[in-house]
């Protein structure tokens, strides 16, 4: 519910602006998307809803989170665990989409048709580094370079990198819901990280993060 209200309260909506401007360079031609860990099915509704010609395919494994995914029409969600062999046929989908989720390379190597690319989102630096100043969540550096070195063995080199950063208002509400969205949701409790987030008086947040984009091999 916490990823829910950020994603409607549009803190990411350069991020899917990005992404569908990325697809439409390097994936003209996709008809089959999948989303691995697509969570509420947030940026793949914002795909499919700006591509009239795509299907797509959410795996996730939250129920609550595939309920939501669920709800298009030109759409489907799966409860399915990333690390397992994904349940399509090989050379079945034209871009494979990983938004701050697990990645399984050879997999998605797969699964992808020969014209097909993978488009991965990560956390830079900076990324919501107001909350992590403030204690309330942690940030590992170097995610793009630890990117780089999983996906080298299976898909060489990046075809494209871009990237987002912008700076945005918050209210407290907002603030604790991105802390609650995150892993450290699973060990907080949001009243107590609203009293902490209103303690630490924040403003606003930075979002920053990486889009690198590969071609099937």
């Amino acid at each position: 519910m916490a990823r829910e209200r950020v994603q409607q309260a549009g803190l990411f909506d350069l991020v899917a602006l990005k992404l569908n401007a990325m697809l439409d360079e390097h994936a003209p031609e996709a008809t089959m998307i999948l989303d691995a860990g697509t969570g509420t099915g947030h940026y793949l509704h914002e795909i499919l809803d700006a591509h009239p010609q795509l299907r797509g395919i959410g795996l996730d494994l939250s129920s609550a989170g595939l309920k939501r995914a669920a709800k298009h029409e030109r759409g489907m969600a799966l409860a399915w665990d990333l690390w397992k062999p994904l349940p399509l046929d090989e050379n079945s989908v034209d871009v494979v989409l990983d938004i701050f989720a697990p990645r399984n390379p050879a997999e998605y190597a797969r699964v992808l048709r020969s014209s097909g690319a993978v488009v991965v989102v990560t956390p830079r630096n900076g990324h919501l580094a107001e909350l992590a100043e403030a204690g309330l969540l942690t940030q590992q550096e170097d995610k793009h370079e630890s990117l780089l070195a999983q996906m080298r063995p299976t898909f060489g080199d990046p075809l494209a990198h871009g990237w987002v950063t912008s700076t945005l208002p918050v209210e407290d509400e907002e603030a604790a819901d991105l802390v609650m969205m995150g892993p450290a949701g699973h060990h907080r409790d949001r009243a107590d990280v609203l009293v902490a987030v209103e303690g630490q008086e924040i403003w606003s947040v930075t979002v920053d993060v990486d889009i690198t984009v590969w071609a099937a091999r």
